[in-house]
């Protein structure tokens, strides 16, 4: 059989297991087999993209656990198709009687509700009727009361708006471009409205002061008294200052404009029968180590990555709490604090049968050991983890089984008897096609520093070859298949070197924790720009690209790093993708005052630190362009922000292209919106890299404008002094 080469559809195409924190790069952790509290079934919720339709198509899949080594076909559910940039099926939950599931549903040109499914009488029915999208909820097992987040209702009056105009206060230019003041709709910059709905009773919603976003905590107790809602501060207590975390610090002292969100979260609990919402800790939630477990009975939360809180007598314990984050026990309702470890862990779950906590150490700290705390009288202290102290609440393993060069499918194993087998392979149409090998490598920055990444070879790479070359930016897991690169937006990994190119997938440096410290710091853009460097010269030295023929390609926040090295570096980039991303610069700065502006160019742009801008800010340096730069623009006001780079370099006669998704989410899902973000990248630097053009006719209006700035860039190559005069 012969096999064709991969192309962007087959990205689109591919299916995926459906979760959020998967699709954000988390790890699975054994949470791809949704078991039923009996432990007799578990689901499976996977999606793929469908081009024609333009819709994302999601299955609810069914398996019996006592015939999962027998090759079993699944059972399909449910199937949903979601038009939005929202998922079709989200949030699965078993309820306590292992027949019903509930879910957040919709399907083309409808709103997200709560909905609930039987798998024995396969009967849907819908729990929620609210006005506008549920974003996130929660139930209780018994399923007599939810609480769930929705996106706020605005009413504009537009005949008020013709007559009195529209104030502006705290509302950011992409809230207004959003705002058509003829219709109900709620601001992306808005906060989400919380409400509790019991059986019998109707919603009532939860007046918050602070900004409630869909994507942070939201989380009941096990009986349903209380609930955990992450909230964004819009007033922060001056005694915040005194926590040393960097970031944190960072966000805590940074001015902003009065009712403004800030970048600063805290807990806080909502008692679902009286309705008080009030702080847990009244401290920030720490930047890194977050996680909560609830007690069984409800009565108790232990969180992890928790501020305590500063007003305590002893001064060696004060210092403590300003330098630390601790894993914690609050006793609910009175919210008294005992202290578990003040390590660098994770609370991975409160075992019910044990009454044990398991902590997990993060990511940053390979090699260690979970460890395993139990209650003694008031306190808790740690006891020697095993696996019979640390059970799991899984009959079985259900868990993804890929690599960099292994397209996923979804394993089953079971410890006791050590059996294995393939539960399902996601996408077996993938044996008809051509992927180009990907090998882990590491680099020099030509600062010295070591950087990661992967590299992704042509289908039919010949050593001796010298290619062109794409670096994709923000990210690389050599324990990952991706097709594309870590994100949706902008990347097209396979597809590209399926046209001839070599790609490489940047990670980052090495030392992941000590880079950190450089990051929202006047050298966190030198030091990416060296390791861009530093990968050209170490794979020009291989003898695998043509280093005249380089291409790199920003994502959000690397779009700062890549315009910093497009206006700094000596290096000859070709050309270059910028998509939906932090900039440094001083447009975006006005447009969206927040700190990192201010941090990453050594002080705001007014008065002494002016200087520094127009030194280290890309938008200032434009006259230093020399690659052809295609920008990505996602979202109602996304325009606004690549505005500085599109003006700039058309007033200086420089090749730059821009396209504008208005629907589009800073990780697009729509198959059209990735077709024209993906496609459009491998066409791009095919264009400028390979001299080629696509022969599709629908594309010849795109290659004639092409042409145009092919014209620009020749006339810059053999007059270089007059775009910058």
């Amino acid at each position: 059989m012969e096999r064709r080469r991969v192309t962007v559809a087959d990205a689109i195409e591919m299916t995926r297991w459906a979760d959020r924190d998967y699709f954000l790069g988390g790890n699975p952790d054994g949470r791809v087999g949704l078991f039923s509290p009996n432990g007799k079934q578990f689901l499976v919720v996977v999606k793929k993209g469908n081009i024609d339709r333009n819709t994302n198509d999601f299955l609810l899949l069914l398996f019996r656990t006592s015939g999962v080594f027998e090759s079993p076909a699944p059972q399909v559910l449910l199937t949903m198709s979601s038009s939005s940039n929202r998922d079709a099926i989200s949030d699965v939950k078993w309820l306590d009687d292992s027949k019903t599931v509930t879910f957040l549903g919709e399907n083309p040109g409808e709103i997200p509700e709560v909905y609930s499914f039987n798998v024995q009488t396969k009967t849907l029915k819908k729990l929620t009727h609210h006005p506008t999208p549920i974003l996130a909820y929660e139930i209780t097992g018994a399923g007599q009361k939810i609480v769930y987040e929705a996106s706020a209702k605005k009413m504009t009056d537009k005949q008020e708006v013709r007559r009195n105009g529209i104030v502006i206060t705290v509302q950011s230019p992409s809230d207004l471009s959003a705002c058509d003041c003829d219709t109900d709709r709620g601001s992306p910059g808005e906060s989400a409205e919380l409400f509790v709905e019991a059986t019998g009773r109707p919603s009532s919603r939860v007046s918050s002061s602070d900004f409630i976003a869909a994507s942070e905590t939201l989380s009941l107790s096990p009986t349903g008294r209380y609930a955990l809602v992450t909230v964004y501060l819009r007033d922060i207590p001056g005694p915040w200052t005194e926590y040393q975390e960097r970031y944190l610090h960072a966000y805590v002292s940074a001015r902003r404009r009065p009712g403004v969100r800030s970048m600063v979260r805290r807990y806080m609990v909502l008692d679902t029968e009286s309705g008080d919402f009030f702080p847990l800790l009244n401290t920030p939630i720490g930047t890194f180590r977050n996680g909560f477990a609830w007690a069984k009975d409800g009565t108790s939360i232990v969180v992890s990555g928790a501020y305590l809180p500063l007003g305590v007598v002893d001064s060696a314990e004060r210092e403590i709490r300003q330098k630390k984050t601790f894993v914690a026990e609050i006793r609910l309702p009175g919210r008294e604090i005992v202290k578990i470890a003040d390590a660098d862990l994770v609370v991975k779950r409160w075992d019910e049968a044990t009454g044990r906590i398991v902590l997990e150490p993060t990511d940053a700290q390979k090699g260690s050991r979970a460890e395993t705390y139990e209650r003694n009288g008031s306190t808790w202290k740690q006891v020697p983890s095993t696996d019979e102290n640390t059970p799991t609440d899984r009959p079985l393993d259900v868990s993804l089984e890929e690599d960099m060069n292994t397209p996923p499918r979804i394993v089953v194993s079971d410890s006791k008897s050590h059996r294995k087998a393939v539960l399902l392979d996601l996408n077996p149409q993938f044996a008809r096609l051509r992927f180009g090998k990907v090998e882990a490598i590491s680099w020099k920055a030509t600062d010295g520093h070591e950087f990661v990444g992967g590299l992704y070879l042509p289908p039919d790479y010949k050593p001796g070859t010298r290619y062109p070359l794409v670096i994709q930016t923000h990210g690389f897991r050599k324990d990952r298949f991706w097709i594309d690169g870590p994100w949706s937006s902008a990347f097209a990994a396979q597809p590209l070197a399926a046209r001839g190119i070599v790609v490489l997938q940047v990670d980052g440096p090495a030392n992941e924790v000590d880079d950190l410290k450089y990051t929202q710091t006047t050298e966190e853009a030198p030091r990416q720009m060296a390791g861009f460097e530093g990968a050209v010269d170490y794979l020009d030295g291989k003898g695998l690209i043509d280093r005249s023929h380089v291409g790199i390609i920003g994502f959000s926040r690397t779009v700062f790093s890549v315009e910093y090295t497009l206006t700094h570096s000596k290096y000859g980039f070709a050309a270059a993708t910028l998509a939906d991303g932090f900039d440094g610069g001083y447009v975006n700065y006005v447009l969206w005052p927040i700190e990192d502006y201010v941090l990453v160019n050594g002080g705001p742009p007014f008065g002494s630190s002016l200087v520094q801008w127009l030194s280290n800010s890309p938008g200032f340096n434009l006259d230093k362009v020399t690659a052809a730069v295609h920008l990505e623009s996602y979202g109602r006001g996304g325009f606004l922000g690549d505005w500085e780079w599109f003006s700039g370099l058309s007033l200086l006669e420089k090749p730059v292209d821009c396209v504008w998704l208005p629907d589009g989410t800073h990780l697009l899902v729509k198959p059209w919106e990735r077709i024209t973000s993906q496609q459009g990248d491998v066409d791009w630097f095919a264009f400028w890299l390979q001299n080629q053009e696509d022969a599709d006719p629908r594309k010849k209006e795109k290659y004639v404008r092409w042409e145009g700035l092919r014209t620009l860039r020749d006339r810059e190559i053999k007059n270089p002094d007059v775009s910058s005069n």
